[in-house]
């Protein structure tokens, strides 16, 4: 997808949630990139909690695809919903948890600030990511790993 596009998702987003009491933060390929990973966003992905994913829902509900509601999927749960701007899907999750061995763990909205284009975002931190990345397993976040190692190594 291209990045211009993105870049105007992220202009609407940040106009929307712009002095509104929500705690979010980009995650997924989009937050990647913020943060200098050399990778190419195809989504945008929103973690919040339980009332920050019904308070964006509302925010966003001319383009909402999928309502805000409990989902649980095998590897994931958490009050998911998805919306469409301009062509970019964007995932919203509140309270998101992982199953993990041990149970479902509740994935912390830690976050780190980036600029861009006079803007300010909260991202889920490189190294949250790998680590989240590393526990998944999944083939297709490999790619991933490797392009956030070499992020966090300077390129």
């Amino acid at each position: 997808m291209k990045k211009q596009k993105i870049i105007a998702v992220l202009r609407v987003l940040n106009k929307k949630f712009k002095d509104k009491p929500i705690k979010w933060m980009l995650a997924g390929t989009t937050g990647l990139a913020l943060q200098g990973v050399e990778i190419s966003p195809n989504d945008i992905d929103i973690l919040t909690d339980k009332e920050g994913a019904f308070q964006i829902n509302e925010l966003l509900k001319e383009y909402e695809v999928k309502p805000i509601k409990f989902r649980r999927s095998k590897i994931f749960e958490s009050y998911f919903g998805k919306f469409k701007i301009n062509g970019v899907e964007i995932d919203v999750m509140g309270n998101l948890r992982v199953k993990l061995d041990n149970g479902w763990v509740l994935v912390k909205l830690d976050s780190n600030v980036v600029e861009m284009k006079e803007m300010e975002f909260y991202v889920y931190p490189l190294h949250k990511a790998l680590k989240a990345y590393k526990i998944l397993e999944r083939k297709k976040d490999s790619i991933r790993v490797q392009k956030i190692k070499e992020a966090l190594r300077g390129g």
